[in-house]
């Protein structure tokens, strides 16, 4: 009986929650993303592959946009509904600061990065 309780103990304690796994996904995500500050677009384009679609200007800066690989999910057919196919991409917003210079890759210093959609995948 207590070894039950005790093998149901550890059990419970052990288990990770769907939310808690991607908490832990995006904080990872996150700390890869963050090295990046203080370096400029042009080593982020060169280690992470990813380049910039477009850009506008801020206050502070200029703010790159980089979309990221598209991801297909598809929900199965069911007696009642075809299938349905859902594309999304993960999308970068790269705060940078001018560093001097001209208006070359190497000039944009990261001050930060704001991520939204499926950015799990991301080989950064």
């Amino acid at each position: 009986m207590i070894a039950t309780a005790l093998m149901a103990a550890l059990l419970l304690t052990s288990c990770q929650t769907n939310a808690e796994y991607q908490a832990a996904v995006d904080q990872d995500l996150d700390a890869r993303l963050a090295r990046f500050n203080g370096s400029t677009m042009s080593a982020f384009m060169v280690q992470s592959g990813l380049t910039p679609v477009g850009a506008y200007p801020v206050g502070s800066g200029r703010v790159f946009v980089i979309d990221g690989p598209q991801i297909h999910v598809t929900l199965a057919a069911t007696h009642v509904t075809p299938a349905v196919t859902r594309t999304s991409a993960c999308r970068l917003l790269v705060t940078t600061a001018h560093a001097g210079g001209e208006n070359t890759a190497d000039d944009w210093e990261i001050v930060g990065i704001q991520r939204s959609g499926p950015c799990n995948s991301l080989r950064i």
